[in-house]
């Protein structure tokens, strides 16, 4: 493994790991405030593209430093700021069309991520398979919002599910890159005997 290739991995671990507790977090808060608390609820719908931004704009910084990831990840952090307008704009007046929204969001984002990680696959950075299935989640999870949305179905709370899902797949990224790098770092020990 290359000192670049372990650098990524580095930061690709810490950000998996942030990802999965603050997405637990979120799919917490969202599914006890849905009912009872709508308004803060949808404080957290519009919330959740932007904290997607944010992850991606650290990702693009520590991790993606040129080629057709830095591209793709660039348009993901364009669509998820168009995404928490659009929710930001109907969910207290149309909420069944910010779930629609989100619905588009979570589509696109999750083929732009399953598109990152064949491209990070490809390049030998490890424990990306959980990211790939991810990305194919979010598509299918993204279709069935979407339809949700417009047929009239408003339940925020179920976006927490989403969220969990998220989680687990960061999570078993985070953990196959713990272990690539502890791979590496014997490979390194063994070498300088």
């Amino acid at each position: 493994m290359q000192a670049v290739s372990i650098e990524t991995s580095r930061s690709l671990r810490i950000l998996y790991i942030v990802r999965t507790a603050f997405q637990v977090v979120w799919a917490a808060a969202v599914i006890a405030t849905a009912m009872k608390q709508p308004v803060i609820a949808a404080v957290l719908f519009v919330l959740y593209p932007l904290w997607d931004v944010a992850c991606t704009v650290y990702d693009l910084n520590t991790a993606s430093r040129s080629g057709s990831a830095r591209t793709s990840q660039t348009i993901n952090a364009l669509l998820g700021v168009a995404a928490a307008i659009g929710i930001g704009l109907t969910v207290f007046r149309q909420p069944i069309y910010s779930v629609a929204i989100f619905g588009g969001w979570a589509f696109g984002a999750g083929l732009l991520q399953l598109v990152v990680g064949l491209i990070r696959r490809k390049q030998a950075e490890g424990g990306q398979w959980a990211m790939i299935l991810s990305g194919a989640q979010s598509m299918l999870a993204g279709i069935a919002f979407f339809l949700g949305g417009l047929y009239d179905k408003r339940h925020i709370q179920d976006v927490g599910g989403y969220a969990i899902f998220g989680a687990i797949y960061f999570l078993i990224g985070g953990i196959l890159l713990t272990r690539q790098l502890s791979k590496a770092a014997g490979a390194v020990v063994e070498t300088s005997r």
